[in-house]
């Protein structure tokens, strides 16, 4: 990649069925977006078409079409090595995946194989001023999202949230909806109202679960390219998985990031909330500071985060 040293690099993973996924992910992501190449791109789909179903006419995603042929392999006259930020977290995320589906083969029993998964977003950040991201006033975030954990970003003039991540990559968002129409074989709700493909998996994108591969479990990610410039400041982004955006909204999760002067210390007492609000699945959180950290701001929610908390604690010593 051009430019590395001016670029950084975060994530957040959330494995199901077992941590071999989110780990591998964990510890060779990043290095699989550095070092992809357009060559990488043949082998890839080659090995996910060998579930058939969804994959058996998966389109090249729209970032490499004009650059690869139907069989993936690179056009003439392309330079494999010369990509964008898009291009190789498309690419990353496709061979991380087909990565993870031979290492849990050679890993698991077919039972297990089958079963374990993990979704995750990532996001790098690209100072165009040539500052470090942590002074830098103007600079891009690009990110690659699969599944449900989410990115957020603090706006510094308002304090309000944006969502850098598209949506959770549900059975039920209509988008995905309408992806997996033809393939996803049955999606069923369960007894808590989620929807779930094949009475499995509440998530309809994400790396592993080679069972539900060919009804359309794809770690295509969604990606998106933020600006950040001198009139739209930010303070943090923070990653997040389900566990935390189950038990509190994008809002109160930024505000309650916003009372901590320690983005460490905020990211741990934040997992320490979700818990006391009674998430009951994995809570992860890394808060990110960017040039406007520790600037005054509104909190939205400081009322209601108190009002639940109280409530949740009476409840919890009521049912002592």
């Amino acid at each position: 990649m051009n430019k590395d040293a001016e670029r950084a690099y975060f994530g957040v993973f959330d494995g199901h069925g077992g941590s071999v996924v989110s780990e591998w992910l964990s510890q060779h992501l990043h290095e699989r977006i550095e070092n992809i190449s357009l060559n990488d791109f043949h082998d890839t789909l080659e090995f996910l078409q060998s579930y058939r179903g969804y994959f058996k006419r998966f389109p090249i995603p729209n970032v490499i079409r004009d650059y690869v042929d139907n069989q993936g392999n690179p056009k003439t006259g392309v330079d494999v090595n010369d990509l964008t930020v898009e291009q190789r977290l498309t690419l990353a995320f496709l061979s991380a995946d087909a990565s993870c589906l031979r290492q849990l083969r050679g890993v698991f029993d077919d039972a297990h194989e089958d079963n374990e998964g993990s979704t995750g977003s990532v996001a790098i950040i690209e100072p165009v001023d040539k500052k470090s991201f942590w002074e830098s006033e103007e600079y891009d975030i690009i990110i690659g999202h699969v599944g449900d954990t989410r990115i957020l970003l603090c706006d510094s003039n308002s304090g309000q949230v944006v969502s850098l991540t598209t949506g959770d990559h549900h059975p039920g968002n209509p988008i995905e909806t309408d992806r997996l129409r033809k393939y996803a074989g049955f999606v069923t709700t369960d007894s808590w109202g989620d929807e779930r493909i094949m009475g499995m998996l509440a998530t309809s994108r994400a790396f592993g679960d080679a069972k539900l591969k060919r009804y359309g479990v794809s770690a295509e990610p969604d990606i998106v390219r933020y600006k950040i410039r001198s009139s739209n400041p930010a303070a943090f982004i923070v990653l997040v998985t389900d566990g935390i955006t189950s038990a509190m909204s994008d809002q109160e999760i930024v505000d309650f990031v916003k009372q901590h002067q320690n983005p460490t210390l905020s990211a741990k007492k934040l997992v320490d909330a979700a818990d006391q609000l009674q998430s009951d699945d994995n809570t992860t959180a890394v808060v990110v500071r960017l040039k406007d950290w520790g600037k005054r701001m509104q909190d939205y929610t400081k009322e209601l985060r108190a009002y639940r908390l109280e409530n949740t604690t009476m409840s919890s010593r009521q049912s002592w």
